[in-house]
């Protein structure tokens, strides 16, 4: 009988432990930073629909990091994608960003650092293996 992710002998690699708290701190971070922007930028109804979208956006982007640490391969190509396909967009608006202040930016360029490598750990060694037994 083949493993399952479930089956005591099928443990989670450390790589793909480290990888999931990384992709958790960058959404956690990411979801607090968008929060405050948008509670700085709008006020009244307009506030509470855009923090809706907000916190539905990333909450979406927990229960994929929760696939993932479930040992979902989809969950894990469809988060390559969606930073491979991100990043290039954000790379000017981190340089537009700090002609303006170092603080955001920075913290915007912490959660993109986050993100690659969280997804980079969920590609190499062990981890490929792990996910193709959780099937």
């Amino acid at each position: 009988m083949t493993p399952t992710i479930n089956d005591a002998s099928v443990q989670r690699p450390r790589q793909v432990s480290i990888a999931v708290l990384l992709l958790k701190a960058a959404l956690a971070l990411g979801a607090l930073t968008s929060a405050v922007h948008v509670i700085r930028a709008v006020s009244g109804t307009t506030m509470i629909i855009a923090l809706t979208i907000v916190i539905s956006f990333f909450a979406i982007g927990f229960l994929l990091v929760w696939r993932i640490s479930r040992g979902n391969n989809w969950a894990r190509i469809l988060l390559m994608i969606l930073v491979i396909v991100g990043t290039p967009f954000s790379v000017p608006g981190y340089i537009r960003d700090l002609k303006h202040g170092l603080a955001w930016p920075t913290v915007s360029i912490l959660i993109s650092l986050l993100q690659l490598v969280g997804t980079s750990l969920l590609f190499i060694g062990s981890a490929n293996a792990w996910f193709r037994r959780a099937k």
